[in-house]
């Protein structure tokens, strides 16, 4: 049975596991980090309806500040627009109560890389209509898209909604770990910052050379893929190795998966 290794964060594996499963797969839950909501009390908030437009970097951003908007008793104002750097973003928040279809601007290509630069193109007809832009995501990320957005003149805030911590593998999960190591399995990574955790809790527990040499991966951005190899690089693990990437939704993963453990 060809194994996976799931490390987004908890609560959005379960779908994938299920996929998986239905594809001859078992699959290992661990969780790279725990995202933890930011305090946006007092002069913190941000509200929706001082902007024209709300971008959000991940569903999580979406799930964390809808949240905070909805325990303020408020529902999305109407004429404000929402972009999304993905489809799996898009998604998110088209699930959040009060928010037309019409307002929620995402890449077109889904077959594009889903980040800053595939929502460029998007953005950029509109910006004779932008005054104001919040950006919505974790406490640290990237400033392309921002930066972007201020040298056409636009006014941009950035607002963290929560912040990211990586977890550390118990008895059980490493002893899971080591047990699956016995044969190839595929390695779910999706963000640069979970490449630097499990890496951490596999340095940490001494089994590297069993690690890189048992695991492939798969990614979903350029970035994510470097930033796995120069960790490797920095643990004198020798050569390149095996990475497929696709996009971030579940039926993508799971072929690529399927191809990873597939690949010399």
């Amino acid at each position: 049975m060809p194994k996976a290794v799931l490390t987004r964060p908890a609560g959005r594996n379960e779908t994938l596991a299920a996929a998986l499963a239905a594809q001859g797969f078992s699959s290992l839950v661990l969780p790279a980090l725990e995202l933890l909501p930011l305090d946006l009390s007092g002069e913190r908030w941000q509200d929706p309806a001082d902007y024209d437009l709300l971008m959000f970097v991940s569903g999580n951003a979406a799930a964390f500040y809808f949240s905070a908007l909805g325990e303020r008793g408020r529902r999305w104002p109407e004429g404000v627009r929402l972009a999304a750097v993905g489809a799996a973003t898009a998604r998110a928040l088209l699930a959040q109560p009060g928010v037309p279809p019409s307002a929620v601007i995402q890449p077109r290509d889904p077959a594009s890389l889903q980040d800053s630069e595939a929502l460029w193109p998007e953005i950029e007809p509109l910006l004779g209509q932008l005054r104001r832009v919040l950006i919505v995501r974790g406490q640290t990320g990237r400033e392309w898209l921002g930066e972007r957005l201020e040298q056409a003149g636009v006014q941009v805030q950035r607002l963290a909604v929560y912040r990211r911590c990586p977890t550390v593998w118990n008895e059980d999960q490493a002893r899971l770990v080591r047990q699956a190591l016995d044969e190839p399995m595929a390695v779910l990574l999706s963000s640069s910052e979970s490449v630097d955790a499990v890496l951490a809790n596999v340095q940490r527990l001494d089994m590297i050379e069993r690690w890189a040499a048992a695991c492939r991966y798969v990614v979903i951005h350029p970035r994510i893929q470097e930033r796995l190899q120069s960790r490797l690089d920095q643990a004198g693990i020798a050569g390149r190795p095996v990475v497929q990437r696709c996009t971030p939704d579940d039926g993508a993963i799971v072929a690529a998966m399927t191809a990873a453990l597939s690949r010399d």
